[in-house]
C-alpha cells in the first residue's frame, strides 16, 4: 500500500496532467519508508538540474523523472538480490518511463548482460572501421538505424566508382562454428546490397559444410538440426548457457526465415577486397573468421585493434572489459 507523501504543485500538476496517478503510487510503494525523504531530495536537484541545463521541461516533471530513476534503481537492486533481471517493459509499466538497461544497472553498481554484447560489438566496430579506411580512405561508412528496413552493422558507401557494401559483425566469445541463423541474415544483407561481409570471431568457416553456393533452403535443415542438437547439450558452465541461448535463437530466427528461397556465392574476403580496389565488388557473401580477422588488421598495423578482437574470443563474458570504447550503449 502506498504511503502518505507530502508533495509541491509541481508534481502535482505534473502528474495530474499526464494521469500518472497510479505510477507515482506505484513509485512511493517501492521508495517505502524513504519515500518522503527521497521526494524532498529530488524537489532540490531538480531546481538545481533545470537551473544549470537551462532546458524547456518542468520541474514536476525533472522531479517525476528522479523519482521514478531511484524506483527503477531499487527494482533492480531488489530483483538482483532475488536472482532474476528485472526487463525494460517492467521497468516501465512501474514508473512510467523508459529506461537503458545497460545504463540504469549501471546505475545500480551492477552489470548488465547487454553491456558485454554492447561492448563486444563497439570493440568490433572501432577496428573493422579502422580497417576499411585504411583500405579505402575515400569511403563513407554508414550505421543504419533500426526502423530503415533491413540493419547491417554497417554499410560502405564508395564514390566514382559508385559501389556499396554492407557489414555485419558477430563477436562471441565461441569455439562453435557460426550459427546458420546469422549466414541467412547476411544472404538477406546480399539480396538487399548485392555484396555483404560476415565478420565473426568464430574459429571455423563453413566452407567445408556449405561449399561455394549458398542456398537458404539447405542451410535452415541443416541449420535446425545442428542447433538443436547444441540447445540440448548441459548448461553447466556461463558458457554453455551462453551457446545453448544462442542455439535456441538461432533457431527461432530459421523458423521465421522457413520459405526463405535466397541463393549466393559464398565468397573469400581477399577477393571481394581486390574486386572494391578494381571498382566493382563482387556479388556474394563473404565470411572471416575471427583469426583471420585478426590476421588481416595486423597485416595492416592494427596491432592493438588485432588484440582486442582476439581478448573477445578468449575472455568469459564477465571478465571483458575496455578502456577505449564504450558498453553502455551501441556506437551509432
Amino acid at each position: 500500500m502506498a504511503r502518505r507523501v507530502n508533495y509541491g504543485n509541481d508534481l502535482r500538476r505534473h502528474v495530474k496532467r499526464y494521469q500518472l496517478q497510479t505510477k507515482l503510487s506505484t513509485i512511493f510503494s517501492i521508495l517505502g519508508e524513504d519515500a518522503q525523504s527521497v521526494v524532498d531530495w529530488a524537489h532540490e536537484e531538480g531546481k538545481r538540474s533545470l537551473k544549470e541545463r537551462k532546458e524547456k521541461t518542468t520541474l514536476g516533471a525533472e522531479i517525476f523523472d528522479l523519482l521514478a530513476n531511484e524506483a527503477a534503481i531499487r527494482l533492480v537492486v531488489m530483483n538482483h538480490q532475488r536472482g532474476r533481471m528485472i526487463t525494460k517493459s517492467e521497468i516501465r509499466k512501474k514508473t512510467g518511463v523508459r529506461m537503458e538497461m545497460p545504463v540504469l544497472y549501471r546505475q545500480a553498481g551492477l552489470r548488465h548482460p547487454q553491456e558485454a554484447r554492447n561492448l563486444r560489438h563497439n570493440i568490433f566496430h572501432n577496428a573493422f572501421e579502422k580497417y576499411i579506411l585504411k583500405l579505402f580512405p575515400d569511403v563513407e561508412t554508414h550505421v543504419p538505424v533500426t526502423g530503415e528496413g533491413l540493419t547491417p552493422d554497417l554499410i560502405v558507401n564508395h564514390q566514382k566508382p559508385d559501389w556499396t557494401i554492407s557489414v555485419e559483425y558477430k563477436g562471441y566469445r565461441s569455439i562453435t562454428l557460426l550459427s546458420e541463423s546469422e549466414i541467412l541474415k547476411g544472404m538477406r544483407y546480399q539480396a538487399e546490397w548485392g555484396t555483404a561481409w560476415l565478420v565473426t570471431t568464430t574459429t571455423k568457416s563453413v566452407r567445408s559444410i556449405y561449399g561455394p553456393k549458398l542456398s537458404a533452403q539447405e542451410i535452415i535443415q541443416k541449420g535446425m538440426e545442428r542447433l538443436e542438437r547444441l540447445s540440448k547439450k548441459p548448461n553447466y558452465t556461463n558458457e554453455q548457457r551462453e551457446n545453448r541461448g544462442i542455439a535456441r535463437k538461432g533457431m527461432k530466427h530459421l523458423e521465421k526465415q522457413n520459405d526463405s528461397k535466397l541463393k549466393c556465392d559464398l565468397i573469400q574476403a581477399e577477393d571481394l577486397i581486390e574486386s572494391c580496389r578494381k571498382g566493382k565488388p563482387l556479388s556474394g557473401l563473404a565470411i572471416t573468421t575471427g583469426f583471420e580477422f585478426c590476421e588481416m588488421l595486423r597485416n595492416e598495423g592494427f596491432v592493438e585493434e588485432a588484440d582486442d578482437v582476439l581478448r573477445i574470443m578468449k575472455t568469459p563474458t564477465k571478465m571483458l572489459t575496455s578502456d577505449k570504447v564504450t558498453a553502455i550503449r551501441l556506437i551509432e
